[in-house]
C-alpha cells in the first residue's frame, strides 16, 4: 500500500501535497461596476448586490408603497382571519443552472425583496463558485426568521424545492414549517390563461401592470451566461442576469399590489377589459371569499352580454354567455341563466352550428321547474331541427345518432306530459305550485345539484 502511495506521489510531482484550492481575488473593484460587493461572514463569502427603492418608486402603474394599504387582503390566500404584516413578506426568485428540480440544479443567484417601512429593498446573492454556496445559504437562513410569507412566481413547485435541496446537500437545517407560500402564478392563470398569449411574468407585467422591459435578458439564457462567467471570470457577463432578476422581484411586489387591490375592491373595471377576463376575475374573487366584489364583475358582464355592443368579438360573446349561464345555474340563479340562454339563441338564430346546450338547458328548465311542457317541447324540437339540418355532415356518426335518439325520447316524454296536463289541468297546476315551493325550501337548506347537459341527454 505504501508503494502505491509513493508511485502516485511521483506521478503528481513534488508540489502535489501543497496544492490548495484556487482562491478568487478580492473582487470588490470588479463587482462595483454592477453595483455589487463581496459579502464576507464567518461562514464564507459570496457576491451581494443591493438596491433600495424609495417611497415614491413606481413600477408600471403602481407605487411600491401602495402594498401597505392592501397587504392584509393577501390573507385570503391562506387564513382569512390572520394578520398579514407588510414587513413580514419576502419576495423570492432564483436563477438556476438548469430547469430540473434534482440535486444537479444549482441556484447560482437568489433574489429577495422586502419592505422596511416605505422602502423596498432588493438583495441579490450570487456564488462565484460552488464553495460559496454554504455562506449564501447561511445568510439566507438567518434572514428567513423575520418573515411569515414567501411570495414568488412558480416558486412553490420550482424555486423553493430546489433551494431546500441545497440546504440538505450542504448539511444545513431549514425550518420552513411556519412559512406560508404565496405563489402568484396560480391566480395569474386563473384570470388570464385564456386572454393572454402566455402567463409568463414578463407578459403579465407588460399587459396588466404597464411595465415593459427594454433589452431584457430572458431567464432561459441565464444558465449559459453563468457558465460563460465561470470560464472567463468577467463579472460584466452577468449584468443582464442581475437586471432581469431585479425586475422579477420588483414585479412580484407590483403584482401583489394588483391582487390586493382586486380583493379590496380598489380597482375600477376598465371598459376595455375582455369578457372572458371579466368572468374569470369574478370567478376567482368568488372562490377567494369575496362574493360581493365578484357580483360586481358578474353584473358588469351580464349587462355587456345583454346589450348589442359591436365592440365585442361575437365568438367571445357567445362563449362568455354560456360560461356565465352555467355559473348562474350552479348557484341557483335560474332566471338569469334562462335570460342568457335565450340571448345566445337569439344571437345564433341564423347559424347552423351544432351547439345544442342552450336549447337543452331551456327544455330541462321548463320541464322540471316551470312545468311548462309546451315551452319545453318548443326548445327540444328546436334542438332537433338544428340537429337535422346538420345531419348530412355527420352521417353514420355514432355520437350524432345517440343525441338524435335522446332528443326523440325527450320530445316523446314531454308530449306525453303535455297530454296529461291538458286532461288533468288542476292536478298539474297544484303539482307545479308545490314543486316551486319545495324548490325554494330546498334552496334555503342545501344547494341543488346542477343538471348538466350530458345527464339530460340520457
Amino acid at each position: 500500500m505504501s508503494g502505491l502511495r509513493e508511485r502516485l506521489g511521483r506521478l503528481r510531482g513534488p508540489s502535489a501535497a501543497q496544492v490548495a484550492p484556487p482562491t478568487l481575488p478580492a473582487a470588490d473593484g470588479e463587482w462595483a461596476q454592477l453595483g455589487a460587493h463581496v459579502e464576507t461572514s464567518p461562514a464564507g463569502s459570496f457576491v451581494m448586490r443591493r438596491r433600495v427603492y424609495g417611497a415614491d418608486s413606481v413600477h408600471g402603474k403602481y407605487r411600491l408603497r401602495e402594498l401597505a394599504d392592501v397587504a392584509q387582503q393577501l390573507s385570503c390566500f391562506h387564513d382569512r382571519d390572520a394578520v398579514v404584516r407588510l414587513e413580514e413578506l419576502l419576495f423570492f426568485d432564483t436563477e438556476t443552472t438548469g430547469l430540473g428540480v434534482g440535486a444537479g440544479n444549482v441556484p447560482f443567484m437568489v433574489g429577495i425583496g422586502f419592505y422596511t417601512g416605505e422602502l423596498f429593498t432588493v438583495e441579490q446573492l450570487l456564488i462565484r463558485n460552488p464553495a460559496e454556496e454554504h455562506a449564501m445559504l447561511v445568510y439566507l437562513q438567518e434572514l428567513l426568521e423575520r418573515f411569515t410569507h414567501i411570495i414568488s412566481y412558480n416558486g412553490r413547485t420550482f424555486d423553493w424545492p430546489i433551494l431546500k435541496n441545497r440546504y440538505v446537500l450542504n448539511r444545513l437545517q431549514l425550518d420552513d414549517t411556519k412559512l406560508l407560500q404565496l405563489d402568484l402564478l396560480y391566480p395569474s392563470r386563473s384570470l388570464w390563461r385564456n386572454t393572454l398569449p402566455s402567463c409568463r411574468l414578463s407578459k403579465v407585467e407588460e399587459s396588466r401592470l404597464g411595465f415593459e422591459r427594454v433589452d431584457d435578458v430572458p431567464g432561459s439564457m441565464a444558465p449559459a451566461l453563468y457558465f460563460q462567467y465561470l470560464a472567463e471570470k468577467n463579472p460584466s457577463i452577468l449584468e443582464g442576469v442581475f437586471v432581469h432578476n431585479e425586475h422579477d422581484i420588483v414585479t412580484l411586489a407590483a403584482l401583489a399590489i394588483h391582487f390586493g387591490k382586486l380583493l379590496s375592491e380598489k380597482i375600477e373595471i376598465e371598459p376595455e377589459i375582455e369578457l372572458e377576463e371579466l368572468f374569470r376575475t369574478g370567478l376567482w374573487l368568488d372562490k377567494m371569499g369575496r362574493s360581493t366584489i365578484a357580483e360586481t364583475y358578474f353584473e358588469e358582464l351580464f349587462a355587456r352580454l345583454m346589450n348589442d355592443l359591436e365592440s365585442s368579438n361575437p365568438a367571445d360573446k357567445e362563449s362568455a354567455i354560456l360560461l356565465l349561464a352555467a355559473f348562474y345555474k350552479k348557484n341557483g340563479e335560474h332566471l338569469r341563466a334562462v335570460e342568457l340562454w335565450k340571448r345566445w339563441i337569439l344571437i345564433k338564430n341564423v347559424s347552423i352550428a351544432l351547439h345544442l346546450e342552450p336549447y337543452l338547458e331551456l327544455a330541462m328548465y321548463y320541464e322540471h321547474r316551470e312545468k311548462n311542457f309546451a315551452q319545453a317541447i318548443f326548445y327540444a324540437e328546436e334542438a332537433w331541427a338544428k340537429l337535422w339540418r346538420r345531419r348530412s355532415l355527420h352521417r353514420g356518426d355514432k355520437r350524432q345518432n345517440e343525441v338524435e335518439e335522446a332528443l326523440e325520447k325527450r320530445i316523446h316524454r314531454l308530449k306525453g306530459k303535455l297530454r296529461k296536463a291538458e286532461s288533468h289541468p288542476f292536478e298539474m297546476k297544484s303539482l307545479a305550485v308545490k314543486g316551486k315551493n319545495t324548490s325554494k325550501e330546498i334552496t334555503k337548506t342545501r344547494k341543488i345539484k346542477p343538471i348538466y347537459v350530458s345527464e339530460g341527454l340520457i
